[in-house]
């Protein structure tokens, strides 16, 4: 039982120091920073990603307008000969910013969430800022709510923490502590629980107020599911960061060394270790690089239309009902549509290839991450906020399917050249992105939430035989 004298004295001689307070409030302040920032890109996107979708979809009510006119005779076929060419479907794709965008950038300051899918585009052009060099490229420089939690909130815990105990010994006030009916464990486990306490009420506070800054207003009910899980990993981070400075201050090194010992052990988790697994994934599974991919599609493309006689002699091959006489649409049209189709064919082995890269390498990082807590952590959260890299991937796969099946609809129409009637328009499917099933979320990252409280209960109790064996020491003496 811990001595209420011992809780009351340290909770005075916190408020009373005045580092520790500013410690604590720079925390509050940038976790308060982070929340409104982070809100502020969520919002960003959202409106981005809002109006880029209703802008094409305005394109395309505008163009179906042109094949009701035609179909209906309210305009002469000739007056609008390019109404209903199947070669201009074309459609928005979007990538909503996940439920907790707001809490954790992840990976979408540096991939694409809309894209225009248009028949006139191969895959390699469906986005415009494709990211194919780097996929566990994490973000740089981005201020949220997972940046607070990951690196500032271990270091505010070990400037408050790090001399529980060896600060009272090379004081000598020690000896008079242990003078009284308290023991050495119940000493130490007084002073983090007031110290980190405060810590924790803090992140408890900040993560609410980021629930609800984020929302604008009361969240529904798949940003709440993900609020759960959410602080479920932000509070296994913390054990796990509590049970390891728990264990430094056991070692009743001095106040320098205990402080250096932590500093190390942050850097070498919260730095060093998702770089080395990084490095180690992209050197054992080396992703296609950009140049290469975007080197292929250019030199098939310009080949294509080099021979494009060929290509078109191929295609009336495949068709021969198709003549050039009876085609009354230009001819650069169709060829463009039979370039684009040959780049996407060829480029496909090296998407292929890119795909399979990232299941082995995300099955690789699946494993090694438990070397690196920080890492585990960072790829929890970036899962359960909606930006994560696989998530990212799912939605780039999905876009060049999509366009693949508008391929496949409207395939015949723009090889014979003609119009695409109002109900073949209405057919053309829309794109619609679902965000992974709440369910499986929580199946992917409790595992990993529970190995961090794990990690730092099995160091809180390698820190309570060190203070036992401490005390033994001290009656000895």
């Amino acid at each position: 039982m811990i001595a209420p004298a011992i809780l009351a004295h340290e909770r005075r001689a916190l408020l009373q120091d005045r580092l520790p307070v500013v410690l604590l409030g720079l925390f509050a302040l940038i976790c308060l920073f982070a929340s409104l920032r982070g809100a502020e890109k969520r919002e960003a996107m959202e409106e981005a990603a809002t109006a880029f979708e209703a802008e094409h979809l305005q394109q395309a009510s505008d163009w179906r307008e042109r094949v009701v006119a035609v179909e209906s005779g309210a305009v002469a076929p000739e007056d609008d000969p390019w109404a209903g060419l199947a070669m201009d479907v074309a459609r928005p794709a979007v990538a909503a910013p996940g439920p907790l965008a707001d809490f954790s950038q992840g990976v979408t300051a540096v991939h694409p969430f809309t894209s225009g899918v248009s028949l006139w585009r191969s895959v390699d052009r469906l986005f415009g800022n494709y990211q194919f060099q780097s996929p566990n490229e994490i973000r740089a420089g981005s201020i949220d709510l997972a940046f607070a939690v990951l690196f500032i909130m271990p270091l505010v815990m070990i400037a408050l923490a790090f001399g529980a105990l060896s600060r009272d010994k090379d004081t000598g006030r020690l000896g008079l502590l242990l003078s009284h009916p308290i023991s050495v464990r119940e000493l130490v486990r007084s002073k983090l629980l007031v110290r980190l306490g405060a810590v924790f009420v803090i992140l408890v506070v900040a993560l609410f107020a980021g629930l609800f800054i984020g929302a604008g207003g009361v969240p529904g009910g798949e940003r709440l599911g993900r609020f759960g899980f959410w602080f479920l990993a932000a509070s296994g981070y913390f054990a796990f960061w509590a049970g390891a400075i728990y264990w430094s201050v056991s070692l009743n090194r001095k106040s320098e060394t205990t402080a250096m010992m932590m500093i190390g052990f942050w850097v070498l988790n919260s730095l060093v270790g998702p770089a080395v697994l990084a490095a180690a994934a992209q050197l054992i599974h080396p992703a296609p690089s950009q140049l290469a991919f975007l080197s292929t599609a250019r030199a098939v493309s310009n080949e294509a239309y080099r021979s494009r006689s060929d290509v078109m002699q191929g295609m009336l091959l495949d068709h021969p009902e198709l003549t050039v006489e009876n085609y009354t649409i230009p001819e650069y049209i169709r060829v463009s549509y039979l370039v684009t189709q040959t780049v996407d064919r060829s480029v496909e082995p090296v998407l292929d290839d890119f795909e399979a890269v990232q299941r082995r390498r995300q099955a690789f990082l699946s494993l090694m991450q438990y070397a690196a807590p920080a890492a585990l952590a960072m790829r929890s959260i970036n899962e359960i906020s909606g930006t994560d890299l696989a998530r990212q991937v799912r939605f780039e796969v999905e876009v060049r399917d999509y366009k693949r099946v508008i391929a496949r609809q409207v395939e015949g129409k723009v090889l014979s050249g003609e119009r695409l009637t109002v109900a073949e328009v209405d057919a053309v499917p829309s794109y619609s992105f679902r965000e992974s099933d709440l369910g499986a979320v929580g199946r992917n990252v409790l595992f990993p939430i529970g190995y961090l409280f794990a990690l730092g209960m099995l160091a809180a109790a390698l820190a309570r035989r060190n203070l036992v064996r401490l005390q033994t020491r001290f009656r000895e003496a």
